[in-house]
């Protein structure tokens, strides 16, 4: 169970259970596998359309043992005469400058108000209980607007008035809202769509998914209790089991998402759990003690765009009784040049701010004497505007004019933030401000924020499952007992979770050497030991031997020594021992070395580093502390300064001599020493173990929030090099745009990695297998337009006349979907016992995906905790398979393509050589990924958070990432 703040997580005693409905668990719809069937056998027999974007499914799998499993999804049942009408809305606030109309655009918070009034509006009152809208850029209603209403919006100006408020104030903004109608999209196109043996006929069916999303959405961003976030929603006044500390000014907040699915034969609303780190709706002064006043940059960075309530005002109410409250949004903190463009703006003096992020005490600002000698001054310490030389009044400090209005006392430490702009500031104290609820933050989390949120978040499978099938319907408003659902055009939805029908795939054999020869694992649940239940141990496939290493234990500051020196030589055999008995043939190094850091701009590790013997390949360095910027700096260094090899390792973890710290050090020791850990039997390897097949990963990181603003998207490449799948080596691209989709350099990575396999091969590869991860559903088409002529183009002029090009075929690779899966019954052979996850290598692809396109969802994994993720697969192209195996030519067991690509990708996830499990992701996938996080490593300037009055780096090049020649042909970002 879940305990107060939701951060106890199941606990280890709490027997397995799954989740079985109030009214039983159904069988999986035989009609939906019907219609399925019958689509399938039209596509077979019907040659693929040129119009088809993607390869057409080839089959559905067969491979595996049955299982019927809960999926997040429910049945929504529409009318068939039900009709969206799409009208384009724009928003301007128009405005005379120098004699000429310039239009701003409404935008955020401001923009969502207008919506609200706009459904108010009398010239929409016929069509209130039929209209929805996205309080963005689009209204929906399910009636056409007639040409009066039309008429009225060409354009409809509104007078702006905030939430709560009964009447606009006299100097509110007059806003023009325009009309456009779009077109209308029915219902019923969409489920012929879908239900249809006619598979030659296309359809878009993007927009019409996008105005359900929107009919959808409609509730719960109106529902006054709700903050929505895109597809989530979360409660504004959470439930404490529904809620967690992060500690630093954040919670976690527990709420759920929603969105509309396409499947064959019908129409899905998919409902998950999901969570987020929002601002802890508190006293300012109090969110600024919790994440610390100190470091003021930081401090900004994290108030920025917080909106508060200012509390110094007599609050006012609406005719409703209801407070209206006085919301600012923080610009900043006080800073020294707020204020400081005269000609411009014209404010005369200035305000005066003694540094930046100074207190009350230290920031003042103008305040003007009236003519009847009176003093004027701004609720909120705004600058006065007014000219030199009749300007007449006197500078006032913030604290000061608080305490003589108000009669309130401020804190000199707490920082004055400025909720106008740095032209026109306006100055408020912390102590009269509280921060909104439902204000989700987007910084990037502490590791500690981090690990509290996982802790908040994991729950066991049958909680989530309770939770999405009991009060996600509620919480999005699908229950028909809700008003202002979609129950009120007609909508129905099922009372329940889908069931749908899955496999467990076999896992494969993994194996290693022994001194009698090869040996197989023993697998269990997709993990095994180096010793087999016989008491065999284990050894690496290949091991190159390992002549010169180093090892050093580094202090730094006044941090605890890591390894006391009189443990360091019975470590150091004990460590010595695991690489002999794991197969690692390795010179016994020097007496492990000391090096003393006073700070961080010592030099002293890279000067040892430095004059290290050429012929060193490998250097462990064991850490007092995990702090980022230390193994950041290490990795950065070694790859690309001088091309040395480093494995890092925390000196609390090794120095309990664990044989699994030891043996997870020495599994990154042989890659990167160009061995191969474990192997696969070419059984199950397939067309792979020919030789013939390239296997290629691909992803791509972009920018977090709190980045410089030149910081860039980094795209990562690795290869398979031959048939063993041991070795997988990288390269890094800076791309040409940041946050860019599409990798931009695709051909030139391509090329070093054919590079490498001729060199190794002698020979260049006929298929190329390309997982791709990073890539949205609604991007599919870039990979086809974009990429594959980069991909084909990296080929050219490579291959003879008389070999020809290589087949490509290329999958998309998913994991920020939210498709889950549940067992319905408690059986070992089915569900995991120790979290009542669904046994890895499940593989669902039925019931929720289209019998036009060739996807799956693969749990391969057997999660640690929570509720487990399925990655999904989708096949963009495909030129491999039908060219290695006609349909007359299938391996025995295998009754189409899609059955070797479901047991070629879960197989794949057992190679993962840092491991001795398999991973949630195919290998290639994954080591793209740890790459990518490399390339992080070394650009950590662009991806911290900038300090004010900071300059910012020029953007980075190539060279930034480019790794040192002597090591980056190996396995570096391991």
């Amino acid at each position: 169970m879940v305990g107060r703040g939701g951060f106890q997580g199941p606990r280890r005693q709490d027997p397995v259970s799954v989740y079985v409905a109030p009214t039983g668990v159904p069988y999986p719809k035989q009609e939906v596998t019907k219609a399925e069937d019958a689509q399938l056998k039209q596509l077979q027999s019907a040659r693929q359309a040129d119009s088809a974007k993607f390869p057409h499914r080839p089959g559905y799998g067969t491979r595996g043992d049955g299982v019927t499993l809960w999926a997040n999804f429910f049945e929504m049942v529409a009318p068939t005469n039900l009709v969206f009408h799409r009208y384009a809305v724009t928003v301007v606030e128009p405005r005379i400058v120098n004699g000429q109309r310039e239009e701003k655009k409404v935008v955020g918070k401001k923009l969502e108000q207008v919506f609200r009034l706009l459904l108010e509006c009398q010239e929409l009152r016929d069509y209130r209980n039929d209209i929805v809208t996205d309080f963005k850029a689009q209204l929906v209603s399910r009636i056409a607007l007639g040409a009066e209403a039309l008429e009225a919006f060409r354009p409809l100006r509104i007078p702006y008035r905030a939430e709560l408020e009964d009447d606009a104030r006299v100097d509110a903004p007059l806003l023009e809202v325009s009309i456009a109608p779009v077109g209308p999209l029915a219902v019923s196109d969409l489920i012929e769509y879908l239900t249809s043996t006619n598979v030659a006929g296309t359809f878009n069916k993007q927009p019409i998914l996008q105005a359900l999303n929107i009919f959808l959405g409609h509730y719960t961003k109106l529902c006054p209790g709700q903050v929505t976030v895109g597809h989530r929603s979360f409660p504004l006044a959470p439930q404490s089991n529904e809620v967690g500390q992060l500690q630093a000014g954040l919670i976690a907040v527990r709420g759920f998402f929603s969105s509309i699915r396409a499947a064959t034969s019908r129409i899905l609303v998919n409902v998950n759990v999901t969570h987020a780190a929002f601002y802890n709706p508190i006293a300012l002064a109090q969110s600024m003690n919790a994440f610390g006043k100190d470091d003021k940059g930081r401090l900004q960075s994290f108030l920025k765009r917080v909106r508060v309530r200012a509390t110094h005002l007599k609050p006012k109410k609406n005719k409703a009784g209801r407070i209206i409250p006085v919301i600012k949004t923080i610009f900043g903190l006080a800073n020294t040049a707020d204020g400081q463009n005269k000609e411009k703006d014209n404010l005369h003096p200035p305000p005066q701010v003694a540094w930046f992020g100074a207190g009350p005490r230290d920031v003042k600002f103008w305040k003007e004497d009236t003519s009847d000698g009176k003093s004027k001054g701004a609720s909120s310490m705004k600058t006065q505007k007014s000219s030199a030389s009749s300007s007449r009044g006197s500078y006032i400090s913030v604290a000061a004019y608080f305490q003589v209005t108000y009669g309130m006392q401020t804190h000199p430490d707490f920082p004055v933030v400025n909720v106008g702009t740095s032209a026109n500031p306006s100055y408020l104290p912390a102590e009269v401000c509280t921060i909104v609820p439902g204000q989700i933050s987007h910084a990037k989390l502490s590791p500690a924020q981090t690990d509290g949120m996982i802790r908040f978040a994991v729950r066991r499978p049958t909680v989530n499952a309770q939770s999405i099938d009991q009060d996600g319907p509620i919480a999005v408003g699908l229950s028909p007992h809700i008003d202002g659902g979609i129950s009120r055009f007609g909508v129905n939805v099922g009372n329940n979770m889908i069931t749908v029908p899955g496999r467990i795939l076999n896992s494969p054999e993994v194996q290693y050497s022994t001194p009698k020869g090869m040996q197989r694992a023993d697998v269990g649940s997709g993990s095994w030991n180096m010793v087999t239940r016989n008491k065999v141990p284990l050894r690496f496939n290949v091991t190159p031997p390992l002549k010169n290493w180093h090892a050093i234990v580094l202090h730094f500051g006044n941090m605890k020594e890591p390894i006391p020196a009189s443990e360091r030589a019975s470590l150091a055999a004990a460590f010595d021992q695991a690489l002999r008995n794991i197969g690692i043939n390795a010179t016994r190094p020097a007496p492990w070395q000391t090096v003393r850091m006073a700070n961080r701009d010592d030099r002293a590790l890279a000067n040892v580093i430095e004059n290290l013997p050429p012929q060193h390949s490998i250097v462990m360095i064991v850490l007092p502390t995990s702090e980022k910027w230390l193994y950041d700096r290490i990795k950065s260094y070694g790859d690309k300064g001088i091309g040395l090899h480093t494995v890092c390792v925390l000196g609390e973890k090794l120095k309990k001599s664990d044989p699994q710290t030891m043996a997870n050090v020495a599994h990154k020791f042989n890659l990167k020493h160009h061995g191969v850990n474990q192997k696969l039997g070419d059984a199950k390897l397939g067309f792979i173990s020919k030789g013939t097949t390239m296997i290629v990963g691909i992803d791509v990181t972009h920018p977090s929030p709190g980045s410089v603003a030149t910081a860039p998207s980094v795209a990562g490449m690795v290869a398979s090099i031959d048939a063993q799948l041991g070795q997988w080596p990288a390269d890094l691209r800076i791309q040409s745009k940041a946050r860019q989709e599409s990798v931009s350099k695709l051909d030139v990575m391509l090329r070093t990695r054919l590079d490498l396999w001729f060199k190794r091969n002698n020979r260049l590869p006929q298929n190329i297998l390309v997982y791709r991860d990073g890539v949205a559903d609604t991007h599919y088409d870039m990979v086809l337009q974009e990429e594959l002529p980069l991909l084909r183009k990296a080929c050219s002029g490579l291959y003879g006349k008389n070999e020809g090009p290589p087949n490509f075929t290329i999958v998309v690779v998913g994991k920020r979907h939210h498709a889950r899966f549940f067992p319905t019954k408690l059986d070992a052979k089915v569900t995991d016992p120790k979290n009542g996850n669904p046994r890895n290598g499940t593989v669902v692809d039925r019931h929720i995906t289209e019998a036009r396109n060739w996807d799956f969802f693969l749990q391969s994994h057997a999660a640690i905790q929570g509720t487990a993720r399925p990655a999904h697969y989708f096949v963009v192209l495909d030129e491999i398979f039908p060219k290695l195996f006609p349909k007359e030519q299938l391996p025995q067991g295998f009754s189409s393509h899609a059955d070797l690509l479901e047991e070629l990708t879960h197989n794949l996830c057992y190679v993962f050589g840092r491991a001795t499990k398999a991973v949630s992701l195919c290998t290639p996938v994954y080591y793209a990924h740890l790459v990518c996080e490399r390339a992080r490593c070394y650009l950590s300037q662009y991806y911290t958070m900038a300090q004010p009055g900071q300059a910012v780096p020029q953007a980075p090049t190539d060279a930034a990432v480019r790794v040192h020649d002597r090591i980056k042909d190996d396995m570096f970002y391991i």
